[in-house]
């Protein structure tokens, strides 16, 4: 196949890139700054920049996978929760801007979402969500709400749209994160479907072959599908990752809220289900999380 990726360079979409040209699929990165990442990927991958006219290089794409958009792991001022909601908006006007200037009539757009579309103000459930239920309150939910609403021009253009509600990604540099992480993701006592959404990176990549290779549609949770609390989570994690200070998992709920609104992040977790994703057939490489931690900590 021919797919041209917006987002190609960063933690996903690099390994994806590797995946794709490895199984012989011809990958185009759409990016700003080509002449900065060429030097990471096969010399058979070729760059485009967001303002280039290149219709013979762009000819008969069959996929187009969005993986762009203002990250939300920074300091959330009122400045940058602008950015992270105006970037999914506009990188999706841009995209088809770009697709219709280089006459790029594929089928299918495949969007990265996350899970935290689901996310509330309330901090208990009661009952699990899945990519049927409604949507949640809060900031989060709002800037993946727009994000997927934001695609609906490309639906309007006749293109099949697949959304992926991805969650927290485990990644061989995942120990890095684990100290920022473990600030903000800690277990309350006494409070139900206090759930940590995980998901390994080859199931990440791994469920985009799937959905390239199917005809597939609409919104796919990707988290595992072994739903695990914050205290579960961390108590594995500590096994793995030594260097993690017991005190980190307790502490209290009002200090975590004192980071703002950024604490809603790991505050509203309902249980997640991927249940259209395995209603789809894909079958997980690593369900288990001991498993999951263990092959990133080879």
């Amino acid at each position: 196949m021919k797919i041209l990726i917006a987002g190609g360079t960063g933690l996903i979409g690099s390994r994806l890139v590797n995946s794709l040209t490895l199984q012989d699929h011809n990958v185009i990165i759409l990016s700003r700054n080509p002449l900065k990442h060429k030097n990471k990927f096969d010399s058979r991958v070729n760059f485009v920049d967001w303002q280039s006219t290149d219709i013979e290089l762009l000819r008969n794409i069959d996929a187009v996978i969005k993986l762009s958009g203002e990250s939300v792991a920074q300091l959330w001022t009122k400045n940058v929760k602008k950015k992270i909601l105006n970037s999914r908006i506009d990188i999706s006007k841009n995209l088809l801007e770009f697709l219709k200037r280089n006459q790029i009539s594929s089928n299918l757009l495949i969007n990265a979402s996350a899970i935290g579309f689901y996310s509330k103000k309330a901090m208990n459930y009661d009952s699990e969500v899945n990519e049927k239920s409604h949507s949640g309150d809060s900031f989060l939910s709002k800037v993946c709400q727009l994000n997927e609403e934001s695609c609906a021009i490309f639906s309007d253009e006749g293109m099949r749209v697949i959304h992926l509600r991805i969650g927290m990604v485990l990644t061989p540099s995942f120990s890095l994160l684990i100290g920022l992480s473990s600030l903000f993701s800690v277990p309350i006592p006494g409070i139900k479907n206090h759930y940590f959404p995980w998901i390994h990176i080859d199931d990440v990549v791994g469920f985009i072959h799937h959905a390239l290779d199917n005809n597939l549609e609409g919104p796919f949770n990707l988290i595992s599908p072994e739903s695990i609390s914050h205290k579960d989570f961390y108590h594995t994690i500590r096994r793995h990752y030594r260097g993690i200070l017991p005190w980190i998992l307790f502490i209290p709920r009002f200090i975590v809220k004192m980071a703002g609104d950024m604490s809603e992040m790991v505050l509203y977790g309902p249980k997640t289900i991927p249940m259209r994703t395995l209603e789809s057939g894909y079958k997980f490489k690593f369900p288990d999380l001991g498993e999951a931690l263990h092959q990133i900590h080879k």
